[in-house]
């Protein structure tokens, strides 16, 4: 299915866009797994500037090779900066490839040269055609060294300036214990993740439920967590199911044996089962993840799906902070409500009443993070 076609469904019957997108290394070799496996309707899309690792996505009709006129097809040998430039020249591809998303989903390594070089300037591009950003973000281990972790740390600090929000993976929390094999790590971290991307998207596109969780509900979530955030995700059969995913949802890699959830502000929960859901397990659910603090922001979904007969699936979008956004959209900036607004007040008298400056259609008199939807660091 073309873009163009995507497009008109989406603005004819109000559906919504969501692009699967792997970068570098790392990245490619994740989505690339997900891809055969995914369930109908996903997109995938994976960009790096060597060729060779594009050449191993062949379940992946988007391919974007950004090393022309800077690697040439080679990798980036590491450096951030050489990842940087190439994804700087491949401006225009990577534009036309997130043109018309509603909600790009990046599976990215940190530590390394492309991934780490490339990541916030998608994000950049992604924020200016007004696609929601969620980073799934892989750490290096930490016997790669300081200087590898130094560049994860210093990518990361990058990307949060543009990403909505990020999810950290650090190796070592998702990784066999003891003895492991090379593949079986690999295996179990790429499906850590890929449970997490297809969990997502199945939350947002599934229709047949009680209680659906649309892309505005993200959105709240993404614009108060500070570009920050957790997830959990499990699926259980059996006649105690509910209590068993919730074990699992807290014993979770990434959610720290529920202290995840304890301390989290905001949540989201999506639950999902087949004909036989009883609300005493959607109740179990929720209570099960949900803190004590009274004042936490909670949402939940619970949608239906014959093939779930038996099972019960459920994600977990844990906030690590909350905090109102300091990028206001468009039409708060320009009526001076949000947090800066007073800036953006009337002129006063002692300007004379002199017009707004614009200059190539936009006011100057607003702060360029503003304008360019720059979030600043707290």
């Amino acid at each position: 299915m073309s873009i163009d076609t995507l497009n008109s469904l989406k603005s004819g019957r109000g559906l919504r866009r969501i692009l699967v997108l792997g970068i570098g290394g790392a990245g490619c070799s994740i989505v690339a797994r997900i891809a055969p496996r995914a369930p109908d309707g996903m997109e995938f899309a994976v960009m790096d500037c060597d060729f060779q690792t594009l050449e191993t996505c062949t379940h992946i009709e988007s391919r974007l090779d950004a090393g022309k006129g800077v690697t040439d097809g080679l990798s980036s040998g590491g450096d951030i900066e050489t990842g940087r430039r190439c994804a700087e020249k491949a401006g225009k591809p990577i534009d036309m490839l997130l043109s018309g998303v509603d909600l790009l989903l990046v599976v990215v390594g940190l530590g390394g040269g492309f991934g780490g070089g490339a990541a916030p300037v998608v994000a950049r591009v992604a924020r200016n055609v007004g696609a929601q950003t969620l980073f799934f973000t892989v750490f290096p281990f930490k016997f790669e060294g300081g200087v590898v972790l130094g560049k994860a740390q210093n990518s990361l600090r990058r990307l949060r300036t543009y990403a909505d929000a990020i999810i950290q993976m650090p190796n070592s929390r998702i990784q066999l214990d003891g003895d492991a094999l090379l593949e079986d790590s690999m295996e179990r971290a790429g499906r850590t993740l890929a449970a997490g991307v297809v969990g997502l998207w199945r939350l947002l596109t599934q229709t047949a439920g009680v209680c659906n969780l649309d892309f505005s509900t993200l959105h709240t979530l993404l614009r108060h967590c500070d570009a920050t955030c957790r997830f959990s995700c499990a699926i259980a059969t059996g006649d105690d199911r509910a209590a068993e995913l919730v074990e699992m949802l807290r014993s979770h890699p990434l959610a720290e044996d529920g202290a995840v959830f304890e301390n989290a502000p905001g949540m989201i929960v999506g639950i999902t089962g087949g004909e036989d859901l009883r609300l005493s397990e959607v109740q179990q659910i929720v209570d099960g993840v949900s803190p004590e603090n009274k004042e936490c922001w909670i949402k939940m979904g619970v949608a239906t799906d014959p093939a779930f007969t038996g099972r019960l699936a459920a994600i977990v979008l844990a906030a690590e902070s909350w905090k109102e956004p300091l990028v206001e959209d468009t039409l708060s900036a320009i009526s001076g409500r949000g947090e800066l607004g007073g800036v953006l007040k009337s002129r006063s008298k002692a300007f004379g009443g002199a017009e707004r400056t614009i200059w190539n259609g936009e006011d100057l008199d607003i702060p360029t993070y503003l304008r360019k939807k720059i979030k600043l660091p707290r």
